[in-house]
């Protein structure tokens, strides 16, 4: 199962509902005939809790299984620039946003990142610009483009143009 969400934590969702619901009916039925005498109460309570109670070991289950596939979601591997750039074809480009660069400019954080990383290296950076996937530049280093990925502990430098 490799979606985001759980059809099995959905199903334990609904069980544990209508065990809840199941349960007051029933308690509130039992409760109320006259022929069951003394006991009518005791048993109607008893049914009433007992639907709550389910109905709650039922929720938590459901939770323990969306945890679990919150766990098994992050251990997927994102798709990288690079694959999708493979799979749409050798012509294929990264789309440059430099038409958009009035609205949406490099923050001053990634830009300083970025000068840093290649400036560690010995290499000068001349010019950067976004790309249409987050946390992805285009830079050119020294003369040569490169896309460089931001939001991990350093840059990466993920595809040579």
């Amino acid at each position: 199962m490799t979606g985001k969400e759980n059809t099995v934590a959905k199903a334990l969702m609904i069980v544990g509902y209508l065990a809840i619901v199941v349960g007051m009916i029933t308690g509130f039925s039992y409760g109320s005939q006259e022929e069951l005498g003394e006991l009518r109460g005791v048993i109607g309570l008893s049914l009433f809790v007992s639907g709550i109670i389910w109905g709650i070991v039922f929720f938590g289950f459901s939770e323990v299984i969306k945890l679990l596939q919150g766990i098994y979601n992050q251990g997927i591997p994102k798709r990288s620039v690079i694959d999708t750039l493979k799979e749409q074809g050798s012509s294929a480009t990264l789309e440059v946003n430099e038409n958009k660069v009035e609205a949406r400019s490099v923050s001053e954080v990634a830009r300083r990142e970025i000068d840093e990383f290649f400036k560690d290296r010995g290499n000068t950076v001349q010019s950067i610009l976004l790309t249409d996937r987050e946390d992805f530049y285009l830079v050119t280093v020294d003369g040569e483009e490169v896309v460089v990925e931001l939001g991990g502990f350093k840059p990466i430098i993920r595809a040579k143009r």
